[in-house]
């Protein structure tokens, strides 16, 4: 049976309110209600996720509408010290429920006939006229629907308070109509972060890192806790409040070796969540100034560590959290000198720091914009593609359920628009077109290629068996293969179309594949001049030129998106300098072949033996 929320209070917590405030139990609100400082109320220990402590509803009096004002006070006042509601749910309370006041103070903007002067006033039909008096101010004002529906939903909360109260007499259930302000079809404010843009992060903060350990750059100690935060946020995507309320005692062993679990709290629906990451490499004594572990329980043990003596000075909310630091002159006079914890204000400093230090900018080439919610559902896309798609285990990693993960999380970068834009220019168009011309035509499709990587087991797997191209894991029983039992694939035009197809990565192997890449480039060349643009009746032809059409960008695409650029750097280099032998001597007999005229271009279908592309190397 599924649990449900119970927001009612005890007993226990209802004669503490009692004690603590016993204003509280009248039943008239009186004007003292429109200020509440939370503290006083709550106590110092009390938890602020946000920085706002006094909730001022005192600019609506004299408005013809203070018996309104007095009740909405004595009812967040309530439902702070009942301990049903987070101090940063009553917060959104009081900045929302000013819609509803200023509906009540509409004048000729609102009929005076739905506009109830006190709360006992109020009936359905009020509550009819002020959703449509929200939407159309949303659509005058250009907002969005989840914003409409976040302030309707809030100042229903605080009706329905009123309503339990006993202040607003009536049956809720004939006040609310279901599906008031709808929010579905809308795409999520934020998206993740494409994976070149999660590079040139990762890169710029641990150079920040390392140049700071280093002492090659002086930051405050706000702003290294702020870039230290920054990399567990990547690395695990935890939600912002979680992460930056994180407590001292949140690492704990792994249940494997090299790992650590991380526990985060979310108040809201008073949830622990353990994650797995992974723990400080062990350095010997003499290595601690060479090496630099950017892991996160690594980065986790420096937060804490270099903040053991601010414990103390550290007020008595802030005495377990990791992110603390001693302000300075740029935290605000008040500030200045204490011990305070990061929040989202310095964290964005932070993350502006970053950017402007090392030029960030986006797949858009504006400056990159990084907050913790992108870094979240980047984290959500590494792991839906690790799960291979799967949703229910991305969800579990994410600490979430299939149904809100798959609401929430999903979206459309730069990246993915760019590549949905270049199929539906090129790759849908040439679909069509072919398949207009030939009628049904088997599509072509390149494999996914990523490095080859050995396993772990007792029994390492061997390396594949190295090729003109690549390498290959099977050249005798591979999808191309005469599958004789004997023989090897010489058909290295469908290397790329084969799922035996593997690349270890080195200089030597790059360089096969891209001198391969200029072999092609050179062949397609000479095909398009020969056949021209529009598709012959020659189908031989046209799908060898289909498939040196798909191979030259794609080379390029996953070799930058799997190799260290460096890496890539060199080969090209390589390439540059000369191309691989093989390929050379297949260039020249091309060539030979093409200087023959209309012999060469029949040798490049694939009937002319060791000339051109054919024989070995045809379709």
């Amino acid at each position: 049976m599924p649990r449900k929320k119970n927001y009612k209070a005890s007993a226990a917590r209802t004669s503490q309110a009692v004690k603590a405030d016993p204003a509280a139990t009248q039943a008239v609100p009186s004007p003292d209600d429109a200020r509440i400082d939370m503290v006083a109320l709550l106590g110092p220990e009390a938890r602020f996720p946000q920085d706002k402590r006094v909730l001022d509803l005192r600019e609506w009096l004299g408005r013809g509408i203070d018996m309104w004002v007095c009740s909405v006070g004595f009812c967040l006042k309530t439902i702070l010290l009942s301990g049903a509601r987070e101090t940063a749910t009553v917060t959104a309370y009081f900045t929302n429920v000013g819609y509803l006041f200023e509906y009540l103070t509409g004048g000729e903007q609102t009929l005076a006939a739905a506009r109830p002067q006190t709360p006992t006033d109020m009936s359905p039909l009020t509550v009819q006229h002020f959703i449509g008096w929200l939407k159309k101010r949303a659509q005058a004002e250009g907002w969005r629907p989840s914003s409409a529906r976040s302030a309707y939903n809030h100042v229903k909360a605080v009706v329905v308070a009123l309503l339990d109260q006993g202040i607003i007499r009536g049956d809720r259930s004939r006040f609310f109509p279901r599906g008031a302000i709808s929010w579905r079809g809308e795409e999520g404010l934020q998206t993740s972060l494409s994976d070149a843009e999660q590079e040139r992060l990762a890169r710029a903060i641990k150079s920040d890192l390392v140049a700071i350990h280093h002492k090659r750059l002086t930051l405050n100690q706000g702003t290294v806790q702020g870039l230290r935060l920054l990399v567990v946020a990547h690395r695990q995507g935890f939600n912002p409040t979680p992460l930056l309320e994180m407590r001292r005692d949140a690492l704990a062993p792994g249940f494997l070796p090299g790992t650590v679990r991380i526990r985060t709290a979310k108040y809201r629906n008073r949830k622990i969540r353990s994650s797995a990451g992974r723990a400080a490499k062990s350095a010997k004594p003499s290595e601690q100034d060479l090496v630099f572990d950017l892991s996160e329980g690594a980065v986790l043990q420096q937060a804490i560590a270099s903040t053991s003596d601010l414990v103390e000075a550290a007020s008595p909310a802030h005495k377990q959290r990791i992110w603390l630091y001693r302000a300075n002159a740029t935290n605000g006079p008040t500030h200045s000198g204490s011990v305070i914890c990061l929040n989202k204000k310095s964290l964005n400093a932070t993350i502006e720091g970053v950017i402007s230090r090392h030029k960030l900018l986006g797949d858009d080439g504006k400056p990159l914009r990084v907050n913790l919610s992108r870094l979240r559902k980047s984290r959500f896309d590494r792991a839906l593609r690790v799960s291979d798609g799967d949703l229910a285990v991305t969800a579990n990693l994410m600490g979430n359920t299939p149904k809100v993960a798959g609401i929430n999380y999903p979206s459309m970068n730069h990246s993915r628009q760019a590549e949905a834009a270049g199929f539906m220019n090129g790759d849908y168009i040439a679909m069509m077109q072919a398949g207009h011309a030939d009628g049904a035509r088997v599509e072509i499709r390149s494999v996914e290629v990523r490095p080859h990587k050995a396993t772990t087991e007792d029994s390492p797997q061997t390396l594949p068996t190295q090729t003109p191209i690549a390498s290959c894991k099977d050249t005798i029983n591979g999808e191309h293969s005469p599958h004789d039992g004997e023989s090897h694939c010489d058909r290295y035009v469908m290397c790329l179309f084969c799922s035996s197809f593997a690349v270890v990565g080195t200089v030597e192997e790059l360089w096969r594949l891209f001198s391969f890449q200029a072999f092609a480039k050179s062949e397609l060349g000479y095909l398009d001049e020969k056949l021209g643009a529009e598709r012959t009746a020659d189908q031989t032809l046209e799908d060898l030129r289909d498939r040196y059409r798909m191979v030259i960008p794609y080379i390029d695409d996953f070799t930058q998106q799997q190799f260290a650029p460096s890496r890539v750097a060199q080969a090209r280099t390589k390439t540059a300098a000369g191309l691989h032998p093989y390929w050379q001597h297949q260039m020249t007999m091309s060539r030979r072949a093409q200087s023959r005229g209309p012999e060469g271009l029949q040798g490049s279908s694939g009937t002319v033996d060791d000339s051109g592309i054919g024989g070995r190397f045809g379709t």
